[in-house]
């Protein structure tokens, strides 16, 4: 019985967008507009010569001309004069007058018998019959009248046509424009405007619109890069690619099977090479790196070099060494090499002089030689640490873990271990698990590779307390070696992470300062004096700046460079917390320099970075960056948080209350216990914020509840800044005065002595928000201004407007009237950071006392184009949000914003408020 195959589909798209030929297209429909003319298309395979025939076909310049097109397909045996009586055979009925000897072309086009003259006698002279024929194509092109003849790969044509053209050339058709591609060369014809075109790579704006076309969706620039590289902008190894990708995740293009067109073409380009010069390509294929000839030559076991090595697949990449011109084709043209033969070739392989070690593991696993491999593989990755390329040390070490002799896997889950901690790899913690479950270890060994584990862990959202436990257990194992217990030490000594009071902290920072004395290993010592500094920092010990300063600004290795670039971006961090912002600043901007020459990872500092424009109020493209570092990197849980702590910041000042408890959430501004102390309390704040912004009281309490606790539970009283306003602002609303004086009293307490201006402003801000509701206006306007002052000072612009603006409240309650001067001030200071839903409170304050109104003289003609209220009413509609609750969030009346939402629907051109979300991108912003 026959098996049963499934049946399948395959079904063309139509073609891609034609780009990045408007040029090249151009010059050459202008050319042709000057018949008679002649033009030679060149271009190596994939280049689009064809697509380009069938674009200038289209042209509307062309609609009023005969245009004839013929092919000359891949055959064996080219048919006489193929691609002309291809082109004429459709000529049709509309020709001019034709003399008797035009009927030489009747046997050869049956298609115009019709039109065409009786044939003459054949004449007993081939030469003399060949001429007659040659004289009867030139008057049936001359009677097609003005007309334009597309001949495609005429590098193929028979030798007839070649002769044929030749013949032509002498005495033109004088309303003939020919168009003939080619892969190189092709026909000169004086005394005619002529032109040569070379058809290159497309560039990355090209490859760009094609990704878009052929995907349909957006597409980053970092893709179309890689993509543009990947397969040398050649249009139809991109095309062929893209269709690959379509309706699918984006995968790493080096994981992509090679798209079944483009094998099939690179198969036939290998078929239709000489035996020499294919076994040459195939030998390339293997060794998979550019290569001198003789190596090339060596590797295939050819005696002598062949003629020609430059080819449609192999060229010359530089300094005479010889690769492919893209990826595919080596993949493909690998792919079709026997396995048989592809590890002889391995094996050879393994002997050529000047291999990297990299390329000998690869080199000596496929041709089967594993302890050749597991040799080269470990030494390329003690390479790779030298030079900083973490993630390449990994990958290889990864790889020989798992298939280690038992003798040997203790020492290279160590390696793997260490050099995973200077990146973050979550799939090292299952190769290091794996290996501590499965394989016997002597203690030390043991202890080792399960600090590195716990140390890792820790990194992972919702993996703080394993981390630690694994710590603590491997210290236990590496009792009688402190040398390799100290980062343990240091990192129970880090007090960020969880609700574990500092108290029980500052007992592994005496441990590790004990520790730190001993040590001998540079690196080691640098980073636990690069936390002891951080640490300092962060709880607000002013000696630690000062340490900081006192350091060398180099080192000499690798591994201690990249502690330091680790330093400068934890410093940064404290700093930012602190409210040392400009120093934060630098520290970012010199800390970001650093790891990219240690090759150390940047995603922390990226973190800090889209924080510090956060509290500086430079927000023009803050989400957008920020919500594009969150979506590059999912697994890495504090820069989820810290990132969902930004954009719920921005969510919150626009009104957008629904997204800005979604972004806090994840910040885990609810659950303490799973996130970095700082991160956490200022997501509580601001979602106390949004409760109360919505009279959500008791749900504020709740909130500022969880988060007092936790920063009484974490003794770290810096970084309660930010929460202090807030927790006091929604006890007070709530009647709990007990509560409210107790937390702002304890965080006096708690900040005194502290280098921590952020604190300091904060304090300020507490104390206002008691004074203020006790109704004791002027004295809580007098401590809102120095808050005010305190904030600008850092700079916080947008908590100094808050400031500012309470200050002016306070007073008008006191009925000092003139304080409206102050509250415009705010609210302009609002509009300019794009706080829009603190702008309009404050003009629906002025409002109501008289002293606001939108000018109605000279006022802008906004046209089509949304007014800035108007898009604020469009984005929230775009979120779905209702009249009501658009209404809330900007201060504005029912009744307006009905006219506010008739006038968005009209001029985006929308049919409902659901359609909005999709037209508002188009629009720009005024």
């Amino acid at each position: 019985m026959w098996p049963a195959v499934p049946t399948s589909i395959s079904v063309r798209p139509r073609p891609a967008l034609f780009t990045g030929r408007d040029r090249e297209i151009a010059a050459v429909a202008d050319v042709l507009e000057h018949r008679p003319a002649a033009v030679v298309v060149e271009g190596a395979p994939g280049m689009g010569r064809t697509r380009f025939l069938t674009e200038l076909a289209a042209r509307p310049e062309f609609a009023e001309v005969r245009v004839l097109r013929g092919a000359c397909p891949r055959l064996r045996e080219p048919f006489p004069y193929g691609p002309i009586l291809d082109a004429l055979r459709t000529a049709g009925d509309r020709l001019g007058p034709l003399s008797p000897v035009a009927g030489a072309l009747r046997p050869l086009l049956p298609e115009l018998a019709g039109v065409l003259p009786p044939a003459p006698e054949l004449l007993p002279d081939p030469g003399a019959q060949r001429h007659r024929v040659f004289r009867a194509f030139r008057e049936l092109l001359i009677a097609c009248g003005p007309a334009i003849l597309l001949i495609d790969d005429l590098h193929r044509a028979d030798r007839g046509t070649g002769e044929l053209l030749r013949f032509l050339a002498v005495d033109w058709p004088p309303e003939l424009g020919i168009v003939a591609t080619s892969r190189a060369g092709g026909p000169t014809v004086p005394g005619v405007h002529t032109a040569r075109v070379t058809l290159g790579p497309l560039d990355i704006p090209a490859v760009t619109a094609m990704a878009r076309d052929i995907l349909d969706a957006p597409v980053t620039a970092e893709f179309a890069e890689a993509l543009h590289e990947y397969t040398a902008g050649i249009p139809f190894v991109a095309e062929e690619t893209l269709r690959a990708l379509r309706g699918a995740e984006l995968p790493a293009l080096d994981q992509l099977e090679v798209p079944v067109p483009l094998r099939e073409s690179i198969s036939t380009q290998l078929a239709a090479l000489p035996e020499s010069v294919a076994r040459l390509v195939k030998a390339a294929a293997v060794l998979g790196t550019p290569a001198e000839p003789a190596i090339l030559a060596q590797l295939a076991g050819l005696d002598e070099l062949p003629e020609a090595l430059s080819g449609d697949l192999l060229g010359e990449m530089d300094d005479n060494r010889y690769g492919f011109r893209f990826p595919f084709a080596r993949k493909a043209v690998y792919d079709g090499v026997s396995s048989a033969e592809r590890k002889r070739l391995h094996a050879k392989a393994i002997e050529l002089p000047g291999q990297p070690l990299s390329l000998l593991a690869e080199h000596a696993l496929a041709a089967g030689c594993v302890e050749k491999w597991r040799h080269y593989a470990e030494a390329a990755a003690d390479e790779a640490i030298e030079q900083g390329d973490t993630a390449r040390a990994i990958d290889l070490l990864q790889a020989i873990v798992a298939k280690a002799a038992e003798s040997a896997v203790g020492r290279l889950a160590t390696k793997l271990g260490e050099v995973a901690l200077r990146a973050f790899r979550p799939d090292v913690l299952a190769t290091l698990e794996q290996v501590l479950h499965d394989r016997p270890l002597p203690p030390v060994v043991r202890g080792r590779i399960r600090l590195a584990q716990g140390l890792l862990l820790v990194r992972v959202a919702g993996r703080l307390e394993q981390g630690r436990a694994a710590v603590e257990q491997a210290l236990a194992e590496l009792a009688d070696r402190p040398d390799l217990a100290a980062r343990g030490i240091n990192l129970l000594a880090l007090p960020f992470d969880g609700l574990t009071p500092l108290s029980w902290h500052e007992r592994w920072m005496r441990r590790a300062r004990e520790v730190h004395s001993g040590l001998t290993d540079p690196e080691a010592r640098l980073a636990l004096t690069a936390d002891r500094i951080a640490t300092a920092a962060h709880i607000g010990d002013g000696t630690a700046w000062t340490e900081f300063q006192s350091l060398p600004d180099t080192a000499p290795t690798v591994a201690e460079r990249v502690q330091l670039a680790r330093l400068w971006g934890n410093l940064a961090d404290a700093q930012s917390w602190s409210g040392h912002l400009d120093r934060a600043e630098q520290l970012v901007s010199e800390g970001l320099r650093r790891a990219a020459e240690a090759r150390y990872p940047q995603r922390l500092l990226e973190g800090t970075k889209v924080r510090l424009a956060w509290f500086r109020g430079e927000w023009d493209g803050l989400a957008e960056a920020t919500d594009d570092i969150r979506t590059r990197h999912p697994q890495l849980g504090t820069l989820v948080m810290e990132t969902s702590l930004v954009l719920g910041g921005l969510a919150a000042v626009r009104g957008e209350f629904t997204a800005a408890r979604r972004h806090l959430a994840a910040a885990s501004a609810h659950r303490p216990g799973d996130g970095p102390i700082p991160v956490v309390l200022c997501a509580a704040s601001v979602l106390i914020d949004v409760l109360l912004s919505t009279d959500e009281v008791a749900a504020a309490c709740e909130a500022a509840d969880i988060a007092v606790d936790a920063a009484r539970r974490k003794g770290v009283w810096v970084w309660a800044a930010s929460l202090v306003p807030a927790a006091a602002e929604a006890y007070t609303r709530a009647g709990r005065w007990p509560d409210a004086d107790a937390f702002v009293e304890k965080f006096a307490r708690g900040i005194e002595g502290r280098d921590a201006p952020f604190a300091a402003a904060a304090l300020h801000a507490g104390h206002a928000v008691l004074t203020a509701a006790r109704a004791k206006h002027l004295a809580a306007a007098t401590l809102f201004d120095a808050a005010a002052v305190a904030y600008a000072d850092l700079p916080m612009p947008y908590l100094a407007a808050r400031m500012r603006d309470r200050a002016a409240c306070c007073r008008l309650e006191a009925g000092q009237s003139d304080a409206t001067t102050s509250l415009s001030e705010a609210a302009t200071a609002y509009l300019q950071l794009g706080a829009t839903r603190d702008a309009g409170r404050c003009h629906h304050l002025l409002r109501e006392h008289g002293a606001w109104a939108p000018s109605q003289r000279g006022r802008r003609g906004y046209g089509r184009e949304l007014s800035p209220r108007e898009r604020e009413v469009a984005e929230m509609l775009a979120e779905g949000r209702t009249n009501r609750q658009i209404a809330d969030g900007l201060f504005l009346s029912p009744r307006t914003v009905e006219q506010h939402v008739a006038k968005v629907l009209r001029k985006l051109g929308a049919h409902s408020r659901t359609d909005v979300a999709r037209k508002l991108p188009r629009v720009a912003s005024p």
